[in-house]
């Protein structure tokens, strides 16, 4: 067990220290103060584990005190001294967030016995605490939406990865959610209290890169008045991320390798190395393979980075996250003032539109139906942007293709789909032709075509 810090408050001088050298003997280490001014001021300036506070003090009553204690440091487990007049007050401190109290004049022995025991809660509440920041860091879980077999393969290589010093390398299309990867990284490591930095590379021109990246000396070039730290000594001891590492120039590369092979590197006008001890995550959405054939890409800085990949997958790879998703948009979105939810046709179009934009596109096109609808319950499709519902068909699984019980022509299974989708959406052909990629009169041409009457819209 640590050495007990406690602090005796009493304007009893003699009692004070006969309690300080006994406790002291018993291994503690043990403080006194005769005035409340006295205890304030010395909370602030050293830590303590337990308090001993006389009720009656001369400054400020002691339930006063108790609470100003807690208020300054939570975690303080306080023990309240009383004359036996005075137990009501004692009970009514515990009340307040006394652990325990004593009555004078009390057995060495007894006040020994529980101080112990208010330590001991103490700690477990300290544990307490950092077992839930700990959980916090490590809940990758959380940061993912989505129980997709391939978003819970990208959180089981988060959680393996980790506690590793290993640069990692994430690819994947733009708005895949690389960032958000490389911070559940940092948050579920060892450097999670230490800094996470993050640079695009695609960003910035390269003189501008190299000044953010290294900073630079007081007079290095024009304009360089002061001295400017550079994003990876910021990053010392934490994590730094660089997005679109693929973007960088050669002569840029170069130096990142220098800092990953040595932990040094040269700020622009100074003579002397710096030194850093940071841990890279790399992020692009090029083929660094195909950039190394094309004489874009360092080989060598590429075997450097690329020691463990995540591969991230399209949203169009993994659908059955996409209602998950979409949810948690909304909630977001709205932030708690009302309920909404997307209509049977609203969700079905989310479902079966390609996303280009991957899940960045998805979040933009929810705060946008979450704006546009307004005070309604139900998100529907006439909330989507034009372009979503008009220009691009919904995209058609093989999977969802029942086969026919006999042959059937191109123009039976239009007709079919024509069916499947009005119904889907009420009879609305107005929506309809939105979801199927066609104007209204079109649609009402292709109804007359096989039943002879419109309708009605």
């Amino acid at each position: 067990m640590s050495v007990i810090r406690v602090l005796i408050v009493d304007d009893e001088v003699q009692l004070a220290e006969a309690f300080r050298k006994q406790l002291t003997k018993e291994g503690m280490e043990v403080f006194t103060a005769s005035r409340a001014k006295e205890a304030l001021a010395f909370l602030k300036n050293k830590t303590i584990d337990v308090c001993v506070l006389d009720i009656k003090l001369p400054d400020l009553d002691g339930v006063e005190l108790l609470v100003k204690l807690k208020r300054m440091e939570p975690t303080l487990e306080v023990i309240m001294l009383t004359g036996y007049a005075s137990v009501d007050t004692a009970i009514r401190s515990m009340k307040l967030g006394a652990y325990d109290y004593l009555t004078k004049p009390c057995k060495m022995s007894e006040l020994s016995a529980v101080i112990v025991k208010a330590y001991e809660k103490k700690s477990l509440k300290e544990q307490n605490i950092l077992l839930g920041e700990h959980l916090q860091r490590i809940g990758v879980h959380d940061k993912f939406i989505g129980e997709g077999k391939e978003t819970k393969k990208v959180k089981s290589l988060v959680s393996l990865v980790a506690p590793s010093t290993t640069p990692i390398l994430i690819t994947g299309e733009t708005g895949t959610g690389k960032e958000l990867v490389a911070r559940a990284i940092h948050d579920a490591s060892l450097r999670a209290k230490d800094p996470f930095v993050a640079i695009n590379s695609s960003a910035l021109q390269e003189t501008m890169l190299e000044s953010e990246l290294f900073g630079y000396k007081k007079g290095a070039f024009t304009g360089a008045q002061d001295n400017k730290p550079g994003l990876l000594e910021i990053a010392n001891k934490g994590t730094f991320f660089v997005d679109e590492v693929g973007d960088m120039s050669l002569s840029i590369q170069a130096k990142l390798l220098r800092v990953l092979e040595s932990g040094t590197f040269m700020k622009l006008g100074d003579t002397k190395e710096t030194r850093v001890d940071t841990r890279f995550v790399f992020a692009t959405n090029k083929d660094l393979k195909d950039e190394i054939e094309k004489g874009r890409f360092r080989k060598d800085l590429f075997f450097r980075i690329n020691a463990f990949t995540i591969t991230l997958p399209p949203l169009r790879g993994k659908r059955e996250d996409i209602p998950l998703l979409a949810n948690y948009f909304v909630d977001k979105f709205i932030r708690g003032t009302m309920k909404k939810r997307f209509s049977q046709a609203a969700m079905e179009l989310l479902m079966g539109y390609n996303w280009p934009g991957n899940v960045r596109e998805l979040a933009n096109v929810v705060e946008r139906s979450v704006l546009l609808s307004g005070r309604r319950e139900e998100i529907i499709v006439d909330d989507f942007p034009e372009g979503m519902v008009g220009d691009e068909p919904p995209v058609i699984h093989a999977a969802e293709i029942k086969p026919m019980r006999t042959a059937a022509s191109l123009a039976d299974l239009e007709t079919e789909h024509i069916k499947k989708v009005l119904q889907s959406v009420g009879g609305n052909k107005a929506k309809a032709a939105r979801l199927l990629g066609i104007s209204r009169k079109k649609l009402y041409s292709r109804i007359t075509e096989k039943t002879g009457n419109p309708g009605k819209s």
